[in-house]
């Protein structure tokens, strides 16, 4: 849990009330939140000080073993910062979750529930399960979704899969192409072949063999 701690300013308190809350919230979820490591940062906008203190926690001097921790959660005063944040965190691979102190203010079970949901999402773990009918929960079948949306001259093709029989979890891909473009064929033939490596290693190296595909833009004639 990283947050200000300094003469000018400390969200101890916020972050201390934010935790409390999430331990109470998660009995509902029926999963666990642990007591976390306290990284307290003299200047919220200091970001090799963040650096510092994210390293420093990594490598701990006292046994030298590395850690790595399993989510990072940031209390942010100066929304503005949130990129920044963002970006030393993609920069180290933690997975993370920023609250501000303006929702943090005002954080209640319904907040802690929700932002626990993400939490464990990011982690891994999954939001919900869903089963195909009786003739194809006996089969291994990817679910797919695809769409396009315009946005200047250019178009964003987004694509997923569904890689365990759950339909929990998933693989994406985004494509940016010019408007006016049919989406790139070898582009999303590489997105599919991909999304089936993930589905065969989470099936016992066993490939799809149904698929049901959602997209955008079909007509009646186009079914079959």
């Amino acid at each position: 849990m990283i947050y200000q701690h300094s003469k000018m300013r400390s969200n101890f308190e916020i972050a201390d009330n934010v935790y409390n809350t999430m331990r109470d919230a998660c009995k509902k979820l029926s999963i666990k939140v642990e007591e976390p490591e306290w990284i307290e940062m003299d200047r919220e906008d200091d970001m090799m000080e963040l650096k510092h203190k994210l390293r420093e926690y990594m490598v701990s001097e006292k046994d030298g073993i590395f850690k790595h921790p399993v989510i990072c959660v940031a209390i942010l005063g100066y929304e503005p910062n949130y990129p920044a944040y963002k970006e030393v965190f993609q920069a180290y691979q933690m997975p993370s979750q920023v609250i501000t102190v303006r929702n943090a203010r005002k954080f209640n079970l319904s907040k802690a529930t929700n932002i626990l949901r993400q939490v464990n999402s990011k982690i891994g773990g999954d939001l919900f399960e869903m089963k195909f009918p009786e003739s194809l929960a006996k089969k291994r079948t990817m679910l797919i979704g695809i769409d396009v949306c315009h946005s200047g001259p250019n178009s964003i093709v987004g694509f997923s899969a569904s890689t365990n029989k759950e339909m929990s979890q998933y693989y994406s891909e985004h494509i940016i192409q010019k408007k006016g473009q049919e989406i790139v064929q070898k582009n999303m033939q590489e997105a599919l072949k991909k999304a089936i490596q993930v589905f065969a290693s989470n099936h016992k190296n066993e490939f799809p063999t149904n698929f049901i595909i959602y997209r955008d833009g079909v007509g009646d004639a186009m079914r079959d």
